[in-house]
Formats: C-alpha cells, structure tokens, sequence
C-alpha cells in the first residue's frame, strides 16, 4: 500500500484541520493536499516516474510535508540529505542515489552549484527561497502547476519508498532501502488504532529516520504537526506551551537542556502526554530526574535506520514505578536498558557465528520483521553481509535477560581487548557517570603495542569542578574489576556529537595518539 492514501484520506476527511505549523505559517490538511497535488503535477512534468529518486536537501521547514508526501503520490523514491553536509559529500550521495530531482533550502544553493557538472543524473533543482539562477523558484512552481487533484500512484509493497543514508562512519554512507510496506508498519498491525496525542512536534532533523518517522505519523492520525528548525531549549518551551504539544521526542542532551533551563519549573507544559526518547543512552539519574520535574508518561525507543527507528522499546508501562520495593528495584533496573522487543519484530542476540546466546551473555543484536529494510542501494555485498542469514545485524552488542529485556553494552566496533580480556565501554561509562565531578563520559579503546588496546575516558566534568586523572582512575578501581579501568583519562569541555547528539567515538578514536613503545600499563 502506498502511505500516502492514509493521507489523503486525511486531507479529504479533515480539510479545515491544522496540518502542519512552522513558526507563523499554519496550513490546513486541505492546503497541504492541494500543494502536495501541485508539487505532484510538477514533478511529472519534469518526467519523474515512479521509482525515480528525488533528493530533498534542506532544514525542518513546513515543506517536507507537502514535499514527502507527493514524492509519494508520483511512486518516487524521496532521498533525504543531512544539511551539513559539504559538496563534496552531497554529490556523493546524489550519484550514488541517482538523483533525478534536488529539492533544496536557498542557502544551499551556492554549494549545489558547485558540484554540478560532477552531478550528470540531476536534472532539475528546485530552491525554496530566494530564486537561485539556474534554478527553479519552488513557490512559483507551484503557482504555475495545475490545481487538479493528484491520486496516489499504485505500489508495491516492496517498492522503495525512502533512501535514507547510514552516517558514514566506517566508511562511504550507505542508502538504506526503505519499502512502502516498511513505511506502512508505522500505522501498526491491521485493526489497531494509534492512540491520539493531540499536536506533535518535530525538533530532530528532518533527514533523520526520527524526524519523518514522526512526520509520517501525525500525518496517518490527522494531527498537528510542529515543526522546529532546530533544537533551542526556550524555543521548545514556548512551542509547547504556545502549541499545546502532546507529543514530543528528545534525546539525553536535549532533556538535560530542557530540566537546566532557567525557568522551566515556571512552565506550563500540561499538554504533554509522552515524551518519547532515544538516539544516544539515557543515563538513569536523568530520566528519573525527568520523571519527578516533568511528571508525564516516557518511552524509550531503540533502533536504526535499517528498521524504521525501532526494534525495541521502554514503554509507558515500563516506566511507571510501582509495587513493592522489589518489584521497584527491577522496574527501575529494567529503565538503565533499552527494553523488550517490539510487536511485528523478532530480536535475539547472536554470538560471531550467528549462533543464540543464552541469557545473560553479551553478543550481538540481530532482528527480523517487517520493519526490516530491503537493502542498502547499489551495494550487494553490504546487503548480504548485514541482512545474512535473514537477520539484521545491528552492530551494536548487548545481553537479554530471562524476562526479554535487553541492555545496551555498545557497539561491536567499539568493544575493547585489551590482552585478551573483552571490555565493554558502555560498563565503565556507567560506573564514571556516577562521579559526582563528572558530567559526561566517552570511553574509547586505543591501540597499544604490550597490551594490543586500553582503555581511555574522555571526560566534560561539571561546571566549576576539577579531578585528576589518577582521582578517576583510583574511582574506577574501586567500582570495577582493576582490567576494565582507564589507562589513560583526558579532560574536555565538550564531546564532538552529530546532529542527533550521539557521541562521535569515531572522532575521538582517530584524535587519539598513543605511543607508549611498549610499555606496561602503569596502572596495573
């Protein structure tokens, strides 16, 4: 089924309803049908058939609704481009994607321009803005189109609906291919109905599989949707207030920011029904700060691109903290972990030979279900070596308990040897956030030539306190087996983060220099 017919079922249904909310522009669901339409009509003019990819390089604006949803109506394939990308990376993603079509913010212009005659699938940019030469003005496009009705172009349900690109971390990113019927998972099983959550609001980029899945949603249930070019605490707060948000996803950064904000105890945020987060692990002191200060139903959500956001999930009933002091304790363990599978996914942990684990034992994530992508684009090999066996494997490393409940133990790259001995950062990072110096903590393996790997914190400590590293390292000892503490403790003012605040480690990796000439751990 083509997602887009729920939206135009929306958009008949509800014509007066408010769609869509960017700052002082508020349209309709009958407005966002008759320029989606539009849009529609220009786009196949410009011959763009269905399985024709059309690019979408731009900030959260009112646009990508209208935008995503008549890429839809034609059977197009939308390609979403992270906004801070350089030329260079941008051409890669339009060739490698074979762009036809480059829907574009005016302040991208310029950089655009540059790179194409390195660009030969594009054939047409469109600029939201200022008209850009060589362009063509989005607005005026528009304008010009017939206003005739545009009806939903007839899928597949394993035609590809979304091509949205991996970070890139390890390498060149990588174009997941997300299917019209993976998109539909979003509505849930067939019969059940979505619980309303009033106006939702969108402060996580929009090429971010968080962003248009939250899109995506509001627009199936008929709701307003609010969207935030980017994340400010006092812009969030306002909108809340101002908008009556009833649903809103966050990351760790972005609650802390929210709770230290200077007059948050003095807002009226009542409207909140769920606060969904995710992205980056939630320290458990800051949820539970959260549950006290901002009194509204959490859940957790954990994932990737290449299964729609989620494969497991924290949910509302999990987090309220209820019963008897033992069945507290293990409500508010089960909150340090990123819960239990999702309805419609199979999840497991597998050892390096694909082989079930047995409870309690670390190992690697793997899924199967229809939320699965169908592959990355143009690369087989990649395909074949995450989707193999008929799982996904995520990457990341964790440990079921008997109850299903899983715990995040990091990434497989990220896992450190040292002489032998598998540390997991996520352990050491849990054990420092405890610190009552200690903000923020990175743990990273870096080479060494007696050992092969140590281990390295990078710590932000908290405004006006100071610690040593010899202090970090004697707290470590005290709280964990002497193998696993830092070798090595540098202190930051910041960690480098991406735009969904997630830890580069890579980043902190490569920064990383050790020459230690093959002497022993001074620590030991």
């Amino acid at each position: 089924m083509n997602f887009a017919l729920s939206i135009e079922e929306n958009c008949k249904n509800y014509p007066e309803r408010t769609c869509v909310v960017d700052g002082d522009i508020r349209l309709t669901y009958g407005e966002v049908e008759q320029r989606a339409s539009r849009l529609a009509h220009a786009l196949a003019g410009m011959a763009v058939s269905p399985g024709d990819r059309v690019a979408i390089f731009q900030t959260n604006c009112y646009q990508f609704v209208e935008m995503i949803y008549a890429i839809a109506k034609v059977g197009g394939i939308t390609v979403t481009l992270n906004f801070r990308l350089v030329g260079e990376e941008a051409a890669y993603i339009l060739n490698n994607s074979g762009a036809k079509i480059l829907l574009l913010g005016d302040r991208y212009a310029g950089m655009i321009e540059s790179i194409r005659n390195d660009t030969p699938s594009l054939k047409q940019c469109i600029c939201i803005g200022k008209p850009q030469p060589g362009m063509v003005e989005y607005e005026a496009l528009l304008a010009a189109a017939t206003d005739a009705p545009y009806p939903c172009t007839a899928v597949e349900k394993d035609d590809t609906a979304c091509l949205i690109y991996t970070s890139g971390t390890t390498g060149r990113p990588k174009g997941a291919m997300l299917t019209y019927d993976n998109v539909s998972c979003l509505f849930g099983e067939e019969g059940e109905s979505l619980p309303s959550l009033g106006a939702i609001l969108v402060n996580v980029p929009m090429y971010h599989i968080a962003g248009i899945n939250t899109a995506i949603i509001a627009l199936h249930m008929a709701e307003k949707l609010v969207y935030l070019a980017q994340f400010e605490p006092d812009l969030l707060l306002d909108t809340i207030e101002k908008e009556a948000i009833g649903y809103a996803y966050v990351v760790p950064t972005m609650l802390q920011a929210i709770l230290d904000y200077p007059d948050f105890c003095r807002r009226n945020l009542f409207s909140l029904k769920l606060v969904g987060y995710g992205a980056s692990p939630m320290p458990l002191d800051l949820l539970l700060r959260a549950k006290r200060e901002l009194p509204t139903d959490y859940a957790n959500y954990f994932g990737m691109t290449e299964a729609m956001g989620t494969i497991s999930a924290c949910t509302q009933e999990d987090h309220k903290l209820e019963g008897t002091e033992e069945e507290l304790a293990r409500k508010t363990h089960r909150l340090s972990g990123i819960g239990h599978e999702i309805a419609g996914v199979d999840v497991r942990i597998f050892d390096d030979q694909d082989r079930e684990v047995p409870a309690g034992t670390v190992g690697e994530i793997v899924a199967r279900g229809r939320r699965i992508m169908k592959g990355y684009w143009g690369n087989p090999a990649a395909t074949e070596e995450t989707l193999r066996g008929g799982w996904l494997h995520t990457g990341d490393l964790a440990f079921m308990d008997k109850a299903g409940y899983l715990y995040l133990q990091g990434r497989k790259k990220d896992m450190i040897i040292r002489g032998g001995e598998n540390i997991y950062p996520v352990e050491i990072e849990v054990v420092l956030e405890k610190h009552p110096q200690v903000a923020e903590v990175a743990v990273i393996g870096v080479p060494d030539a007696y050992w092969g790997e140590i281990v390295k914190a990078v710590i932000v400590l908290k405004p006006g306190q100071k610690a040593t590293q010899e202090e970090i390292i004697d707290y470590c000892k005290r709280h964990m087996a002497s193998y696993k503490k830092p070798a090595l403790v540098e202190f930051r003012t910041s960690l480098p983060r991406n735009a969904m605040q997630k830890v580069l480690k890579t980043v902190l990796r490569s920064e990383a220099t050790v020459n230690r000439r093959g002497a022993r751990d001074p620590f030991s």
